[in-house]
This record gives C-alpha cells, structure tokens and sequence, in this order.
C-alpha cells in the first residue's frame, strides 16, 4: 500500500461527491508506490461502502475530472483494470503522518455507509500506531474527509453510537481537541466485505435447469411391489373412504401395463427411453428433411446460390460506444465497408512523415528529453484521415496519459509545423486493424501498435 496514495485522498477537493471520495479512498487503499492499483470491481466498490454501478459511476467520474487514468479497462473473468491515480502523483497531500495499515482495514471490514464511512476512514488514516487521533482539530477532521459541519455532527453521532469510534476526551474549549479511539476491526472476527454478486445463487430446493432421465421399471416389478406394500398404507391414510373407496379415488384402480403403455408381452418395445443401442449405420434412403447431418435431402444443408449482381463489397465489423436514452453508455457492433474505410483513412505519404518528424524535435525540445523519453516516444504516425489530420497511435498503457496531459503541448508542436494532429480513437483503430494486410498501407514497425490497440 502507499503511504502517499492515502495522504493525497486525505487532501482531495472538497466539492467531490461522497461517493466520489469514497471511490478515491478505495482505489487509494489498493495503491502501489507508483500509485496504480487493480482490484477486482466487486472488491473496490465493497471497500467504498458503494454498490458495483455507483462505484463504476464514481470511477468514470474521476476520471473525466482528470483525477484517475484508467490506462487498461479490464473485462472478463479474473481481468481487473489497471487505475492509475493521478492525484496521488500530482498531489496536494495532507502534511502529516497517516496509518495506511488502519486505513485499509476499516474500509475492508467496517459495515458504515455514506458520510459516517467517510468519517471513520479520515480518522483511521489520521490514527497513530495506538489507533488514537489526537492533537487534530475538527476543521482539519472535516476537510480531510470533505463535509460540511451538519454533515460531520450527523456523522460523529452514527459512529458513536455504532461503537466504531470511542471519545476518550471530548476537548472544548480554546486550543483543545477531541481525543478518538479507534478499535481495531480484525480483532472482532468479523469477515471482509465483499460486494454482493449481480446474479445471487439460486435457494437450494430451486427447480434445476436440466431434469435427470430415468427408465420405468418392468411391469412385474411395478406389480410385485404394490403386492409387498405395506398394510398400514390403507384407503383411510390416503384419504378414500372405506365405505366406498371409488369416490375418492381420482382414477382407476387397475393400473396394469395395457393401460401405462407398456407391453406385456415385450414391455422394452413401448419404454420412452429404450436401453437399447441406437444402429451405427444410417439407412439407406434417408428422410426428406432430416434434423442433422449432411444429407443430400437436407435443404439446410445446400449451398446456397451466389448473390445476384456479383460479389458483395468486402465488410468489416467494429464495436462503438453509444449513449442510451437514459444516457448510459453501452456498446454495439457496426458493419463498416472497407472501400469506405479506405476513403476515410490513408498511409502517410513521405511529407506527412517528415511534418511528424519536425514535430517531434519540437515536442522533445518543449517537454524535456527526460519527460519526451517517457511519455511521448512511443507515439508514432499510423495513418491520415480525409481532411488531412495526422492520426497517431501508441502502446495502450501511455495513451489515455497523454491525452489527459500533453493535448495542448501536442496542438502547439503541431501549430508550429502547420499540421493538425490528434490521437486514434477506438473506432479507427479498429479499421485501421483491419487494414493492416493491406499491401504497403503500414509500415512495418506499426503493426505491432495496432494490435495492442485491437
């Protein structure tokens, strides 16, 4: 954990959102020293005291405020994106000592939600290795955890009540603090906190998807049993009066094999499920229309005729986003025409090559050898659109950093040189993926790039 990932937490804007900070406060209690974390989504929306969509609502947040960079979006089983916390690196910080040990443990076992939650975390990053806080004023309390003063009253009072917070000395009075104690968590047996699954297990009688096949027995033995059958089973216990046990009766009392369909001269011929084994070979005049195979008179398995007019223009498929009505963003597949494609994007000819170079010694030249080495080598020309702007592409890890930070330092280089230039976004690295076998449309060196973008 990082000490300085949990010390800029503590020193955040104050106009964020309480789930907002809660969201920082957890990705800053999985922070390494390079202030990037992964966890999984359920893990970090459960330490922020948040359910699974705010938590990602609060994320997305933070990282339009430039707070967060979310430089590997993960997905999929056992993938958790990789966050990288800008506040952490730029900072401000809180000019103190903080307890990342503590701080971490009452987000992962503390059952708090809202502005008490965010209370108990300022106080537990505060805390000293005696798990007290003191010698802190309430001003600097509340603007570590971000509330107003009615919001911090409302929240003091959840938590004492609770018992997740002791006041040993209650200060008052000029130049006197509060003195807070604060039990350590992991010594009361409670379990972590774990977000609850989107898809809850199903109760334990719950009907099963799939039912097992069982095979009747003989008729014999169907008889033989109701024969050995216990006296005690009479018409009195199975509700059919003695007087007149065909009353009460729902259906007839001679229940033989001709009338359960079963033969009794070979009761294996009429079973629903046959014990036999089914005939290796077909026959030889299959069925018109048979379920499955290849046979000749299967329509579904006839080619069919070629399209009228000759072939059809070559077509690929792309993933965009999209806002819903509700202005949720979701994602979709779109068919694309490749000679469109082409049309939109072309390879850089041999004076855009030389723009690109010029800018690139006045990107080195304003950014520092140092700062160019690490961010901005790896951007490299893959392509240009219709109306003349050099797109370039670059490793996935540096290109959400790059336009969150050198956007105006890249448009003024461009200025210089007379060209316009802007990063790929999802949609054209995707067609320009789909163009890398084009003949002599990449370079080399670039083929690589796009498939990391892909």
């Amino acid at each position: 954990m990082s000490h300085v990932s949990v010390s800029s937490a503590l020193a955040l804007d104050a106009r964020l959102s309480a789930g907002e900070r809660l969201s920082a406060f957890s990705l800053a209690s999985f922070a390494n020293r390079e202030h990037r974390a992964w966890p999984g989504t359920r893990v970090a929306a459960a330490r922020a005291g948040l359910s699974r969509s705010q938590f990602i609502a609060a994320r997305d947040s933070l990282t339009r405020r430039g707070l967060l960079v979310i430089e590997q979006p993960g997905g999929g089983r056992g993938n958790s994106p990789v966050v990288f916390l800008s506040f952490a690196a730029d900072g401000p910080r809180v000019d103190t000592d903080v307890n990342p040990p503590l701080f971490e443990a009452v987000l992962s076992y503390s059952r708090s939600r809202g502005s008490a939650r965010l209370l108990l975390a300022a106080l537990a990053a505060l805390a000293d290795d005696d798990l007290t806080v003191a010698d802190v004023t309430t001003e600097e309390l509340r603007a570590a955890a971000g509330m107003a003063d009615s919001t911090y009253r409302r929240a003091r009072s959840a938590l004492l009540l609770s018992r997740e917070v002791v006041l040993e000395d209650a200060g008052g009075g000029r130049a006197r603090t509060n003195r807070w104690l604060l039990p350590d968590p992991r010594g009361q047996g409670a379990a972590p906190l774990i977000a609850a699954q989107r898809r809850p297990a199903l109760p334990g009688p719950a009907r099963p998807l799939m039912a097992t096949a069982r095979v009747e027995p003989p008729a014999a033995e169907v008889n033989a049993a109701e024969d050995s059958a216990e006296p005690s089973k009479g018409p009195i216990l199975n509700g059919v009066p003695p007087e007149n046990p065909a009353q009460g009766r729902t259906d007839n009392t001679k229940k033989g094999p001709g009338l359960t369909g079963v033969s009794t001269r070979n009761p294996a011929q009429s079973r629903i499920v046959s014990t036999e084994t089914q005939p290796l070979t077909p026959p030889e005049t299959p069925p018109a229309n048979a379920r499955t195979g290849s046979e000749p008179q299967n329509p579904s398995t006839i080619p069919p005729s070629p399209p009228a007019g000759g072939s059809q223009p070559q077509r690929i498929t792309v993933v965009e986003d999209y806002l819903t009505a509700r202005g949720r963003r979701r994602k979709r597949t779109v068919t694309v025409d490749i000679d469109a494609a082409r049309r939109q994007l072309r390879p850089p000819a041999d004076y855009d090559q030389a723009g690109w170079a010029e800018i690139r010694r006045e990107l080195q030249r304003v950014v520092g050898e140092a700062t160019f080495d690490i961010w901005l080598t790896g951007l490299e020309l893959i392509a240009v659109d219709d109306r003349d702007q050099l797109l370039l592409g670059g490793p996935v890890g540096i290109r959400g950093w790059v336009s969150q930070r050198f956007a105006q330092t890249l448009d003024r280089a461009a200025a210089q040189s007379g060209r316009v230039l802007r990063l790929a976004d999802e949609n054209e690295l995707q067609l320009l993926s789909a163009l890398v076998g084009e003949p002599h449309f990449f370079p080399d060196s670039l083929h690589q790039h796009q498939q990391e973008a892909v």
